[in-house]
């Protein structure tokens, strides 16, 4: 029998030999491999964590201890080890076990992850919990290389530099350059420092030399000797100059290494960093070899790495994102003043290729977003044409930054906020929902969303040449094949595009929204109602126009976005309505007020009310408020109900 098939609580991993943690982390990685290759999910990462995690899970007692994880990418071990390994194959699905922590599905899920460099941050919030409440349990975070590219991670390092508070973080690093430092020298100085006598050694060595004559000079004659040998020897003088004790580096695929240093640091006071040397894929050579293309993985063969082929589709049809990618190429062939910048989302946003053809006008700062807009504001400055290509959810981390340092100085920054909407099984951390509501109320900067691939295209045309101020235009995950600029009108600014006319009912709906208005329509009109369809393009500045004709002339006004309907692009038309002393029947639709759950796309819209079939039943509910004079259809040959 499988030993992890055995686990029914955690601390049973005290118990285990060496030889059988090996076989536990040989285990785990085989069975996130057999899992993520039916459901999807996150792969590289976690298969690069798991020695880590099998021997977290040996050395502490996580029912008293806690564990804070990066992301959340990297621990699908931890959920095989904390009770979901009999549920793991709903991975991804509806109602099952989530791609990221959530203190909700787990006791052992001690904070939520799913946006990066917040492991440091929480973990230390946990310290001092702990301290102020006077318990002595243990507090990790694990934290990858990547993500000390965000700022707050090293907010947090410095923080607790000052606060000298007992903790320990985890550097798993796959990607740093210090190839001179592993080797037998490396764990020869990682087991001298990390050992208790040398420990003891230091500590005793320190106050001796506080209480002689001179004291403060053979301190500070100690302390350059000690950073001068940690500075030939090993990588850790940057944390050791933010106070923190620095240990490694150890090969973080070594079970007996990993032991070795976590017993040896695990009760040593003050803040403690151990830096972990490890493979993203390890153990799945095809992840090895492409640790980014199977990073987050849909189904695929285990044996031989083949993903397998979605639904057929037209030749023509394309994701959104290269669809960006492919006219921003355009613009940046055109104009050597545009330049393109990402925090960490290159390939995601579909500009990597730029890269190599204009390597001095494409950027990728790491995980830093509010970086990346203030880098872009001081670009703008300077005469160039900034583009930032980020997603939805990441955005939201850097909302100061455009509304200080792009908004009130009105530069004309370019947003192209990719994953917008529902997004599938990421689930609520990653979920593009908000951005329309916290970008409205952002003076002066204008919002613009396309139905289809044609009218980005133009959209991005226009934010090129659009100087007045910042400017956003949003678009969903998803492929599109409408691509053919000339089959749409040309954008005109804060101007909607009116699809079809109708005395009825009027939809005004957004971005991918619009297409399932002309659906609903369509079915409404088989029922005899007159139903107009427009297409915003513009949430803000709003066709104030378009928008008083119909509050005037239709019984019925609606509005469909993928955006919560708070603050979002229906509060604009209802501000708009009241502005104007305009008071139609009115049904707002979007995402309700609560955070929605992983799913499929489709799965989303059925949960939110934005389905072809529920947007109907709403409106004929909506319809059924109006007086009964006013209730008959125009085009109605017979009386009709009003219900779905």
């Amino acid at each position: 029998m499988k030993l992890l098939n055995t686990i029914k609580h955690p601390h049973e991993i005290h118990q285990f030999t060496n030889e059988e943690l090996i076989q536990l982390a040989h285990e785990c990685r085989q069975r996130i491999i057999e899992v993520t290759s039916k459901t999807g999910g996150h792969l590289a990462s976690s298969l690069g964590a798991t020695e880590i995690t099998v021997a977290l899970f040996k050395v502490f007692d996580f029912r008293t201890d806690r564990i804070v994880w990066d992301v959340g990418h990297q621990a699908y071990s931890h959920k095989l080890l904390t009770g979901r390994n009999e549920r793991f194959d709903t991975l991804t699905q509806k109602d099952g076990v989530k791609k990221f922590l959530s203190p909700d599905e787990s006791p052992f899920d001690h904070f939520g992850a799913g946006h990066a460099s917040t492991s440091i941050s929480a973990a230390l919030g946990m310290v001092v919990g702990r301290d102020l409440h006077q318990k002595s349990n243990h507090v990790v975070a694990v934290i990858g290389d990547g993500a000390l590219t965000g700022g707050l991670a090293f907010e947090a390092l410095n923080h607790n530099g000052y606060l000298d508070k007992n903790m320990i973080v985890i550097l798993s690093d796959n990607g740093m350059s210090i190839d001179p430092n592993v080797g037998a020298l490396s764990k020869v100085i990682t087991r001298v420092t990390s050992s208790k006598s040398y420990n003891r050694l230091r500590d005793e060595t320190w106050e001796l030399a506080g209480k002689v004559p001179f004291s403060e000079s053979i301190r500070h004659g100690l302390h350059k000797i000690n950073a001068s040998l940690k500075t030939f020897l090993t990588p850790g003088m940057l944390f050791e100059g933010l106070g923190w004790r620095y240990f490694g580096p150890v090969d973080g695929h070594s079970i007996p290494d990993l032991l070795e240093i976590l017993t040896h640091v695990r009760d040593l006071k003050g803040p403690i960093v151990i830096h972990a040397l490890t493979q993203k894929g390890k153990g799945y050579s095809f992840a090895e070899n492409d640790a980014f293309k199977y990073h987050g993985v849909t189904p695929f063969l285990p044996e031989s790495g083949e993903f397998l082929k979605k639904s057929p589709a037209s030749s023509d049809e394309k994701s959104y994102s290269k669809v960006f990618g492919q006219k921003l190429d355009e613009v940046m062939e055109k104009d050597p003043e545009v330049v393109a910048i990402s925090p960490a989302m290159l390939s995601g946003s579909g500009i990597f290729h730029l890269l190599k053809k204009f390597p001095d006008r494409v950027f990728d700062v790491g995980i830093a977003e509010g970086h990346s807009v203030t880098f872009a504001a001081g670009m703008a400055t300077s005469g160039l044409k900034p583009f930032v290509a980020i997603y939805s959810t990441f955005l939201q981390r850097a909302i100061d930054h455009v509304i200080h340092d792009v908004a009130i100085q009105r530069l004309p920054v370019r947003f192209m906020i990719d994953r917008a909407g529902l997004v599938g099984p990421d689930g609520p951390t990653h979920q593009g929902v908000y951005d329309l509501t916290y970008l409205r109320m952002i003076q002066g900067l204008t919002i613009l969303a396309p139905k289809n691939g044609a009218e980005l295209k133009l959209m991005v045309d226009f934010a090129h040449r659009y100087e007045t101020g910042p400017i956003a235009v949003r678009y969903p995950r998803g492929n599109t094949n409408e691509l053919d600029e000339q089959s749409v009108p040309p954008i005109e600014l804060g101007k909607a595009h009116v699809l079809q006319d109708g005395s009825d009912i009027a939809i005004f709906a957004i971005g991918v929204m619009v297409n399932t208005a002309e659906e609903v329509a369509s079915l409404l009109e088989e029922r005899g109602y007159s139903v107009a369809v427009i297409n915003a393009r513009f949430v803000k500045p709003l066709d104030t126009k378009v928008i008083q004709h119909y509050g005037m002339t239709a019984k019925l006004v609606v509005t469909m976005e993928e955006n919560t309907i708070h603050g979002g692009f229906g509060s604009g038309v209802l501000e708009e309505l009241s502005c104007q002393g305009l008071r139609p029947l009115t049904e707002v639709l979007g995402v309700p007020d609560r955070f929605i759950s992983q799913a499929k796309p489709d799965q989303q819209r059925e949960d939110c009310g934005l389905s072809v079939t529920l947007a109907m039943a709403s409106i004929l509910k909506k319809w059924a408020m109006l007086p009964k004079i006013q209730q008959k259809p125009t085009n109605a040959q017979q009386p009709l109900e009003a219900s779905a």
